[in-house]
């Protein structure tokens, strides 16, 4: 065989080179220099070194759970996810002092200027404790300074007051007294649900980019095995040709399919780099690294459970993050109704209390020697009259209903879909394992029918294109068993996504993932086998 031009003139004297072939100076010398052309240019590309990156990327082993676990530790969308989870736990807990007691503390000064300037301060604190029927107790307590204010009194002056106010109607009961709690838990809930929502689908896209990087790889290799074998074609032709069994001018066809091949490799590689590229984007790593998958593709992983059209809707509706997501959405939206409907009654509250003063000229005997001065038992009654005073509360009420209503009807839509998906799920799980079988004998015959044929073209009794046909179809059929058993996997992938089982098929602790930003082994990612 002759070696590769090293130059670009060798490569253009190659394709301008006549045919050596006798009788085909107008047919065969345009084939000849297309193919010389192709061939001469890949070979100098091949030789030429690159000039963007002279050193080889750094290659790292890696599993697929790994691959989970750096996509998790390092994706900046999921750690802005984790900040936001900070701050809405924060948000719960000063939701869950509601029914706490509540202190502040106060200091006044006055000053009255009339015929002559008399001036006045203090100190007071008040305990405030609200209670789940609506109800809210309060003490207040002053200590004043009168200064010159009363200069025939004592010099301090302490007050301690005790109420008691209980709404009767408007803002009474367990239920409206409670609702802000329960709606804050509630939606403390759809927040965690919402941040696994976020894993699954960082997960999936994470099993999916490492299968596609893997499916590159097998693509490179039956690309680079082809041409291969278009290599040694070649080199039989050039003996039969030595021998007399061959005419110069059917080389040509073997030629014309190593440039082909050449190609392909090509292709591959470049699709190669950019599956790399991808999963190193998912990762959140540097550009440079590069991939040595330590899992064979499907190893371990092409074992789908069996699993019929109902169970699997069953399993999705107590799963999914969506649909879990739309029934806290409607029982929040139940408390609106509930709180706007009581917003409409009128206002009625029942207020006892109890008042205490003392006076020393100390401020501790003050406050300490006090003495009952006046109780007070009040009946408050308001009345919104007309459209423009209860307007505002019909109108919240009617919006209320109406949202819940709609929250109704969008939790129906999404069952309806999640029906469709689930039974496009199972589907397509199941049409994958009978696509792997086919693809594997269509396979398994294409190659058997190549090698049957290169016998023959080894004997003389058939031709170049036949053989470089049959090659063809075998490369086709060898695509096709890998993209059947990718299309299994990923199949098996997305109906444990529209279960709404990712997490517990991977071994996910989901509080661990939100906790934590550091070393792996904290993810919670289980070890074992690789499942689907």
């Amino acid at each position: 065989m002759l070696s590769p031009p090293q130059t670009v003139a060798e490569a253009t004297a190659l394709a301008k080179a006549p045919s050596e072939a006798h009788g085909l100076a107008g047919i065969a010398r345009p084939r000849v220099l297309a193919a010389g052309a192709v061939i001469g240019l890949l070979a100098l590309l091949a030789a030429t070194p690159s000039r963007s990156n002279s050193a080889a990327p750094e290659s790292i082993d890696l599993t697929v759970r790994e691959a989970i676990v750096l996509a998790l530790r390092n994706s900046r969308a999921l750690e802005n996810a984790r900040l936001d989870r900070t701050v809405e736990r924060f948000a719960l807990r000063i939701a869950e002092d509601e029914f706490r007691p509540r202190v502040t503390l106060d200091a006044y000064s006055d000053r009255y200027v009339t015929d002559s300037v008399d001036e006045t301060a203090g100190v007071g604190s008040a305990i405030r404790l609200r209670i789940p029927t609506g109800g809210e107790f309060a003490i207040t307590s002053r200590v004043a300074n009168l200064g010159d204010a009363a200069p025939e009194f004592a010099s301090h002056a302490g007050t301690v007051e005790l109420t008691f106010v209980q709404p009767l109607l408007r803002g009474a009961g367990f239920g409206v007294a409670r609702a802000a709690l329960r709606t804050a838990r509630v939606g403390e809930l759809i927040n965690v649900l919402a941040f696994e929502a976020a894993v699954i689908d960082l997960t999936s896209r994470t099993i999916r980019a490492y299968r596609a990087y893997a499916q590159a790889g097998r693509r490179d290799e039956i690309a680079a095995r082809s041409l291969e074998r278009a290599q040694k074609l070649l080199e039989v032709n050039q003996l039969l040709v030595q021998t007399g069994r061959m005419a110069e001018r059917d080389v040509i066809q073997a030629e014309a399919d190593i440039a082909r091949r050449e190609l392909d490799v090509v292709a591959a590689r470049g699709g190669l780099d950019a599956a790399r590229l991808n999963l190193v984007d998912l990762l959140d790593i540097d550009t440079g690294t590069g991939f040595k998958l330590v899992e064979k593709l499907g190893a371990g992983q092409t074992e789908a459970p069996s699993i019929d059209e109902p169970t699997a809707l069953e399993i999705a509706l107590a799963n999914r993050t969506d649909y879990r997501i739309g029934l806290l959405g409607i029982e929040n939206a139940e408390t609106q109704v509930l709180v706007a409907r009581n917003e409409r009654l009128w206002d009625l509250s029942l207020t006892l209390g109890r008042t205490f003063m003392g006076s020393d000229d100390q401020p501790g005997a003050a406050i300490g020697g006090l003495d009952l001065t006046g109780n007070r038992v009040s009946l408050d009654l308001s009345v919104p009259v007309g459209r423009a005073a209860a307007g505002q509360a019909q109108l919240a009420h009617r919006r209320a209903v109406a949202d819940l209503q709609a929250q109704r009807n969008r939790l129906d839509d999404l069952r309806q879909r999640i029906a469709i998906e689930v039974r496009n799920a199972v589907r397509d799980v199941q049409l994958a394992e009978q696509r792997i079988d086919l693809a594997r004998r269509a396979r398994s015959l294409a190659l058997r029918k190549t090698e049957i044929e290169r016998e023959k073209l080894n004997l003389g009794v058939t031709t170049n294109f036949q053989l470089v046909t049959f090659e063809n179809d075998l490369v086709a059929a060898e695509n096709a068993e890998l993209d059947a058993l990718v299309d299994h996997l990923n199949a098996a992938t997305a109906l444990d996504r529209t279960l709404g089982t990712t997490l517990e098929r991977w071994g996910i602790e989901i509080d661990r993932v939100e906790r934590s930003a550091g070393q792996a082994e904290r993810f919670g990612v289980d070890g074992g086998s690789a499942p689907r």
